[in-house]
């Protein structure tokens, strides 16, 4: 067998409570602060200039156990208080602002400045711990916010370039550039079991970058800033545009803002063989089990390699990835394996849930 290089272990994310939103969809409401614009230009001044009035600074503040942690580096601690300073952009006209959920994790008070507008309250109202975003409703908005429009992550290659906006250190309104260096690097969750495919860029990015924009030429929102290698220069990740598409459209549905992914307990890695017979090109390989959870309770083992999910081929880990987490907890996997050079026809697995731990404490 001949493994992947990348391993991902799965999981899902949880939310708060939050009002309904009354329109059909969260992020396509009120006038778009960005002009997407016909033909790549020389400079990125025109796209900062348009994005701006969108971007906002977010203050939140900590209290007791969770203040005594370094949640994030940009965060200033005073006793049993800290406030952390992250980013974020206005998603919907009625004041909803994205944000990177562990810049807000166990806050007791929450505030964003806003362009034009000052500094206003803002409550938590869902969050996707798998991805690390969060959505906060601005109490006291004023109506008809400008807004970024979310463009289409599936298109970006690596070489494309983006522009980076944020927060970093308490500089608000910082602008960073760069390039895409890699589309669906898989990273692990922090202490939580579950990875997610996210965007790798060049843009610098430091503390208090999370939660801000990735913006491409169109000035569309390819990503939203997550983390940073902290000992390396120009490698950042950025959760993709279609990632949080999918959660938002999670906590229009739901009726109390909660984003529910299924879980079962494996680490992945794409698998190939030189195909034959018995043994298939491609599937994913079980290159963990998690103990006494849903693959294991199904009889799954390490170096099971799953060919079918559901009737449908697994062509790399990827597939298997997104059948899992995007699946609604307690709903079943039948999926057809290889293991010891044998065909097992049907193994049935049920999807648990994954509640909301610490969040990581190395993100930015």
């Amino acid at each position: 067998m001949a493994f992947g290089v990348i391993c991902v272990l799965l999981g899902l994310g949880v939310g708060l409570w939050w009002p309904p939103v009354t329109t059909a969809s969260v992020w396509s409401a009120g006038p778009p602060a960005v002009t997407p614009i016909a033909t790549p230009v020389a400079g990125f001044a025109d796209i900062v200039a348009s994005a701006r009035p969108s971007i906002v600074s977010v203050r939140a503040r900590v209290v007791g156990r969770s203040a005594t942690l370094p949640v994030d580096a940009a965060a200033t601690v005073d006793g049993e208080s800290a406030v952390r300073n992250g980013s974020g952009f206005v998603v919907h006209a009625d004041g909803l602002v994205v944000t990177s959920r562990h810049l807000v994790a166990d806050a007791e008070s929450i505030e964003v400045l806003v362009p034009h507008h000052g500094r206003l309250a803002a409550v938590l109202v869902g969050e996707d711990v798998a991805v690390d975003l969060a959505l906060l409703r601005l109490e006291g908005a004023p109506s008809g916010l400008p807004t970024l429009p979310l463009g289409d992550s599936e298109d970006l290659r690596a070489g494309d370039w983006i522009v980076a906006v944020g927060n970093p250190y308490g500089f608000s309104q910082t602008v960073t550039a760069g390039v895409v260096s890699f589309v669906g690097r898989h990273l692990r969750h922090g202490d939580l079991a579950v990875t997610s495919d996210f965007v790798q860029i060049s843009a610098p990015v430091n503390p208090g970058s999370s939660g801000g924009p990735v913006l491409g030429l169109d000035g569309r929102v390819v990503g939203v800033t997550t983390k940073a290698a902290v000992a390396a220069q120009g490698i950042s990740f950025a959760v993709p545009s279609r990632t949080l598409k999918w959660t938002l459209d999670a906590m229009n549905r739901s009726v109390d803002g909660q984003v529910r992914r299924g879980y079962l307990g494996v680490e992945l890695a794409t698998w190939n063989a030189p195909g034959d017979a018995v043994a298939p090109r491609a599937g994913a390989v079980l290159v963990g089990v998690v103990d006494d959870g849903p693959a294991a309770t199904a009889g799954l083992r390490r170096g099971d390699v799953v060919l079918t999910v559901d009737g449908f081929d697994v062509a790399d880990a990827e597939t298997l990835h997104e059948r899992i987490v995007n699946g609604a907890p307690g709903s079943r996997l039948v999926m057809r394996i290889l293991r010891d050079d044998h065909i097992h026809a049907s193994i049935t697995a049920t999807l648990s849930e994954m509640a909301a731990i610490q969040a990581p404490l190395t993100w930015n």
